[in-house]
């Protein structure tokens, strides 16, 4: 595996906490080497504006871990259940994808 993908809802303009648990199990790998050296983040939210914590703390991980950096898609308006089906940024989502494939 090559490619990673961290994907959360923004709750209280960061991460849940179930996605910070999961990165911070990749400590682990600090000393061996990560399975992955291509990332890519993928955010959703009911509201615009709130990704910026999400995304500093993203920026700084690559930057730290040297994980090359494919793509960053926000997506808000998720107020419903199956709200991804309709939202214009499906494509974005499906290109990013494509480049990870």
């Amino acid at each position: 595996m090559k490619e990673g993908v961290f994907a959360s809802p923004i709750y209280w303009f960061d991460i849940t906490a179930q996605e910070k648990a999961a990165i911070d199990r990749l400590y682990a790998f600090g000393a061996t080497g990560f399975p992955f050296t291509k990332t890519a983040l993928l955010l959703d939210s009911h509201s615009e504006g709130v990704y910026d914590a999400a995304i500093a703390m993203y920026k700084s991980a690559c930057a730290y871990c040297k994980w090359e950096d494919q793509g960053i898609v926000t997506i808000s308006g998720m107020a419903e259940r199956d709200s991804m089906a309709s939202s214009p940024k499906l494509e974005e989502v499906r290109e990013l994808a494509r480049k990870l494939a």
